[in-house]
């Protein structure tokens, strides 16, 4: 018990100090940008290449601390599995989406891109992102949880605070935070079944590309650059996702609480196989 009273207030501790500190640099990322005026894309994009900071900060602040294996960082596996990843992504988030339309909350409005190069630039910023995320959550949080408390805790624990992120965000409801925390839970799910961050970081970053740059929805309240297709989002709040997106509606829901069952199952049974084998 004294374990855990020290163990996970130290690891909050660390985390909120880390994003103070990635926080401070990345203020004069934001300054840069109200000073000079920057026009929306480019304010968009410099602000997903600034997770950048926070990425360097908790290699930094955990180099004598964690072996960054435990964190997940490992390189066997490393390109399939973030492949795999963002095929993941995109299936996931396309079928929330597909959701979304049968319900009438979604409504297609055409192609769109008109900026290769831009569009190009948000994707690789997307995986800047999503990798900050996961490494902060899924790395760090649940690495150092996993330590003093069961992993089911560490996951429950690590995905409110993903969740718990996200409360400022234009647009936010109680549905977005519960599609949040299913999200938060889903990655975690990924995270310990391939037993390395890349299956989730590459899911994380291709669906909030695919929200922002390939649907043309908005990612968790906020609009992101240039877009393949444009669909519009409409009707009750709780099936579309109101000024929230794609996230804060039933779609998202339906498939993050798909996604979590089956990776639940993909891993009792692969529990199952090892100690069968053992």
């Amino acid at each position: 018990m004294n374990k855990i009273n020290k163990g996970v207030p130290n690891v909050f501790l660390s985390t909120a100090l880390m994003l103070l500190l990635a926080g401070f640099l990345q203020s004069g990322v934001l300054l840069y940008i109200e000073y000079k005026q920057v026009p929306a894309d480019l304010s968009q994009l410099l602000q997903l290449f600034s997770c950048i900071f926070l990425v360097i900060v908790v290699f930094v602040y955990t180099r004598k601390k964690m072996p960054i294996e435990s964190m997940g960082i490992k390189k066997e596996h490393f390109l399939s599995h973030y492949l795999l990843g963002l095929l993941l992504g995109f299936i996931t988030l396309s079928g929330a989406l597909l959701i979304t339309m049968l319900f009438q909350g979604a409504t297609f409005l055409g192609f769109a891109l008109n900026d290769v190069l831009l569009w190009i630039l948000f994707f690789i910023g997307f995986m800047i992102q999503g990798f900050e995320e996961e490494l902060l959550c899924r790395g760090f949080m649940m690495a150092g949880l996993k330590k003093e408390m069961s992993v089911f805790a560490a996951m429950m624990v690590n995905s409110l605070f993903f969740a718990a992120l996200h409360w400022a965000n234009p647009g936010i409801s109680i549905l977005a935070l519960l599609n949040l925390f299913l999200a938060g839970l889903s990655f975690s799910a990924m995270a310990v079944y391939f037993d390395d961050l890349w299956v989730a970081s590459g899911a994380h970053s291709m669906w909030n590309f695919a929200q922002g740059n390939i649907y043309g929805i908005l990612v968790s309240g906020m609009s992101m650059g240039p877009t393949l297709f444009r669909f519009e989002l409409k009707g009750m709040d709780f099936i579309s996702g109101g000024n929230f997106g794609l996230e804060g509606g039933i779609g998202v829901f339906f498939i993050e609480l798909l996604t979590l069952l089956v990776f639940v199952f993909l891993w009792k049974r692969k529990k199952s196989l090892s100690d069968h084998v053992a």
